[in-house]
């Protein structure tokens, strides 16, 4: 009985290091369901539709991109949101963090990038900057 026990308690061990692994292990292109709040080291907002996501470990950067232009966000320049699970995911609601605009806006995608596209998307950023 408690060898039955131990074996199920590993293979459920190794499957959650599996999923944990992947989500640091992602490749360019990947579109993620989920990220580690705690492996977020940075987010910088591009535009009302767009941020970009610099990671602790594993590839460096994320893309989220939001179903619909978000009003007020890049003005803000930064956003919250509530989970109770530590996880950002795809469908969270972000609020745009300024009064008295509070946007609510819904995450689309999670995209790996590389810093080519990370440092694309920072001069764009830096362009329309007023």
């Amino acid at each position: 009985m408690v060898s039955r026990f131990i074996g199920r308690l590993a293979v459920t061990l190794a499957a959650f290091a599996s999923l944990t692994a992947s989500a640091y292990a992602a490749e360019v292109g990947d579109v993620q369901m989920c990220l580690p709040l705690q492996q977020i080291d940075d987010s910088r907002v591009i535009d009302d539709k767009t941020i970009l996501l610099r990671m602790v470990v594993g590839s460096p950067y994320r893309r989220i991109d939001l179903a619909h232009e978000c009003f007020g966000l890049k003005m803000a320049d930064s956003f919250m949101s509530a989970t109770s699970i530590s996880q950002l995911c795809k469908q969270d609601i972000l609020r745009v963090v300024q009064e008295p605009i509070g946007s609510q806006c819904i995450i689309e995608k999670i995209v790996v990038i590389d810093e080519a596209e990370a440092k694309a998307l920072l001069a764009s950023r830096k362009k329309r900057a007023p």
